[in-house]
């Protein structure tokens, strides 16, 4: 690929959402004043990247996925000037806080049969290939996995997370410090298909990342571990700590839980679902620019500090805090002057283009799944039930425990979180699409099952009640 081969790129890293790279800040307000300069490059004009700024770091990539990669578009010279400004700024590129995920989904029928469903359930769009993506670039991408009719779909879903190549063996010697396996490594250095305890599957990737030869092949696990080691299971030396943050426990949750009924019970604050992870809003913009604009307005509120802003080329997409206990009684106003700016320059609200996708790992009660789930994803503990992104943009993964009689069918689900507004209209647009109900309640929440039998939830239940 001729990405990897141009000079100047040393800061990005190519996984299944193409070119990305981190840069770490000191405030929102810095991060924002870069996003600020990154939309005003001419380079960037008429191929504008995504970018998500946290409290610690921006994050940008140039492609909404790793299929839209071409030699020819000048994607070297955009990551180029993006890197130039970054050291303009002052800001260290952070390559080893990049990953990526992707969600297979495996289907014996053919590819058509279910892509509609999953298009209409998730309100995504199709994308080259086989593939399906988020329009707005903030959940993962979905890949379909053709089965030969014989075989068995024991794992009906499976998660692929991309990680960059010199992370690779620690990432893999952690999770089996934790509990995990190597199921396959045929396919490495590119990627070890990983299983927990429960036998769930998750393929870790480093293919999609820089070109590695065969001595450094050798040399893939970090402290000199070597790649063949860790691929079968033999611990890596020295002993990787596997100790992840815990940023939650049940009281601070309950907590939380007070904030989003705060929020609910808001009659003006329509602007903001609250859905799984707390209060988030989207504000329509005509470019990349305008949402840089609007952005740089945002960061002069009182408590615009824990933003989480996403500045996309037809809007942006706010959110109060990456997960419920960070949340705050002066959130409430923060969030009506949100809006109140917003509509002053005339960037309006679309709440149904807010939703969160939630992973659920179902295991049975003596296996202790979780720590192999932090530690492959450097993900961090949120409670007892979940583990979450420290950066703010993978989907977070719950934990199902299910009965110790109860068949492990389906062992992975996806959870789509969408405003009340919006739910019953998926649901009916997924079921015209193919899909049947399996399950639901009169709270506002669905389990839906695909053609080939691939089972998805529609949750509406965080979201305010009806005033």
């Amino acid at each position: 690929m001729a990405f990897h081969a141009a000079s100047g790129v040393g800061d990005w890293r190519v996984l299944y959402c193409g070119p990305i790279a981190h840069f770490a800040t000191e405030s929102v307000g810095a991060g924002v004043e870069f996003a600020v300069a990154v939309a005003a490059l001419d380079v960037v004009a008429q191929h504008p990247p995504l970018i998500d700024v946290r409290p610690s770091g921006v994050i940008v990539r140039l492609h909404g996925d790793l299929l839209d990669l071409a030699d020819g578009d000048g994607v070297a010279d955009r990551a180029r000037a993006v890197s130039a400004l970054a050291r303009e700024h002052g800001l260290a590129p952070r390559p080893d806080l990049t990953q990526d995920m992707q969600i297979a989904i495996a289907t014996r029928l053919p590819v058509d049969e279910v892509r509609p469903f999953w298009r209409a359930v998730l309100g995504y769009v199709d994308h080259v290939s086989d593939d399906l993506v988020d329009p707005h670039g903030r959940g993962p991408s979905v890949w379909f996995q053709p089965l030969d009719p014989e075989k068995p779909l024991r794992h009906a879903m499976h998660l692929d997370v991309a990680v960059p190549r010199e992370l690779a063996g620690r990432r893999l010697a952690a999770a089996i410090a934790a509990g995990g396996r190597v199921a396959s490594d045929g396919a490495a250095v590119r990627y070890w298909t990983c299983a927990d305890a429960a036998g769930n599957k998750v393929d870790l990737v480093a293919w999609p990342d820089l070109p590695v030869g065969a001595d450094d092949a050798l040399r893939l696990g970090a402290d000199g571990a070597g790649a063949a080691d860790l691929a079968f299971g033999r611990p890596a030396s020295p002993a990787v700590d596997t100790s992840r943050a815990v940023i939650a426990g049940r009281a601070e949750l309950e907590r939380g839980e007070v904030m989003f009924e705060a929020f609910r019970e808001s009659s003006d604050l329509v602007d903001w679902p609250v859905l799984f992870w707390g209060p988030t809003a989207w504000f329509a913009t005509e470019s990349l620019a305008r949402s840089a604009e609007l952005a740089a307005l945002l960061t002069e509120l009182d408590g615009a500090d824990r933003l989480h802003l996403d500045l996309r080329a037809d809007g942006i997409a706010v959110r109060l805090a990456r997960n419920p206990i960070e949340l705050v009684d002066a959130d409430l106003d923060l969030a009506r002057r949100i809006s109140a700016l917003a509509h002053e320059v005339g960037a309006e609200s679309d709440p149904s283009q807010v939703q969160t996708l939630q992973i659920a790992i179902a295991s049975k009660p003596d296996d202790d799944v979780r720590p192999f789930w932090r530690e492959l994803f450097g993900y961090a503990e949120l409670g007892p039930e979940d583990l979450v992104d420290l950066q703010g943009r993978g989907p977070s993964l719950w934990f199902q425990q299910l009965a110790a009689d109860k068949q492990l069918r389906h062992a992975f689900h996806i959870d789509v979180s969408v405003p009340r507004a919006v739910g019953r209209a998926r649901v009916d647009a997924a079921l015209a699409a193919g899909g049947r109900i399996a399950d639901s309640d009169d709270r506002g929440w669905w389990t839906l099952a695909d053609p080939a039998g691939n089972k998805v939830d529609i949750a509406i239940w965080p979201d305010r009640d009806d005033h």
